[in-house]
């Protein structure tokens, strides 16, 4: 099949221009579980054809609840590997840098040199002082970064421009504005089915884990590559809006059917 062919429905809607704008930058993603997995192949999908990707983990049972190519056949396989071939059978022309390492303090530089777009899509309980080290680096070369998160039935999506509101700024302000912390702090988790809330935080009480379903994992991971593919489009007459920054950020609750985009500076 050639590239022509995957394309043709989305060059129905974006034409060349669009495709060319999607096609040229390169994009970093860091992670490619239930979000970053998603938000990968929505990316490959929609026409973006250069990336670095890190992940080290392989895929084992309990990644098939939520995870696109947790399947019986890659079980034990690792990931980066799998969404690599998925990857290059959707688009055989995609230019694809692996970090089989993951991302660490000793790759970090040469992974986010050179690239348009940072996703930042690892655990949240991995390597902070990793995620720190590529904030401070994507702030340095000008990238933007996005992230996004699964909550239950929903996602939280924060990014963040080079020239505005760094993660540290940000997550300062929420803690300011949180009389408490259930999993995350409450100015966040107030946005979401409180009973959905209390049944995570119950079972990260329990575990240590996140609980996590299919709609939240895959509603992140399509809410932030579409993000990312509004910021591509910049520079055209293609993109309605700019993409959301911080200190604005993004919640949707698919189980309340709620969506809310707020300032953490107001």
């Amino acid at each position: 099949m050639s590239q022509s062919d995957f394309r043709a429905r989305t060059r129905g809607f974006l034409g060349e221009r669009g495709l060319t704008a999607l096609s040229r930058p390169l994009v970093a993603v860091a992670g490619l579980g239930g979000v970053g997995g998603a938000a990968f192949l929505t990316l490959v999908r929609s026409g973006v054809q250069r990336f670095n990707l890190a992940e080290n983990g392989i895929f084992d049972p309990p990644d098939m609840n939520r995870q696109w190519a947790a399947l019986g056949h890659t079980m034990g396989k690792p990931k980066l590997d799998v969404y690599a071939q998925w990857a290059r059978e959707i688009n055989p022309e995609v230019e694809l840098n692996l970090f089989p390492e993951g991302l660490n303090l000793d790759n970090v530089e040469d992974f986010m040199r050179g690239t348009d777009v940072y996703l930042g899509a690892m655990d949240l309980e991995k390597d902070r002082e990793t995620k720190e080290e590529s904030s401070k680096i994507a702030a340095q070369l000008g990238i933007p970064i996005f992230t996004c998160g699964a909550m239950g039935f929903g996602a939280i999506m924060v990014n963040h421009d080079p020239w505005g509101m760094k993660p540290d700024e940000f997550w300062k302000k929420v803690q300011e504005k949180s009389p408490k912390t259930q999993i995350m702090p409450s100015l966040i988790t107030d946005l979401f089915d409180q009973t959905m809330v209390q049944r995570l935080k119950r079972h990260y009480d329990e575990t240590g884990k996140l609980a996590t379903l299919a709609g939240g994992a895959g509603q992140a991971g399509l809410l932030v590559g579409n993000e990312i593919v509004i910021h591509l489009l910049q520079g055209t007459d293609l993109a309605p809006r700019i993409a959301v920054f911080a200190p604005r950020f993004v919640t949707l609750d698919l189980f309340t059917l709620d969506l809310s985009i707020l300032d953490v500076s107001k």
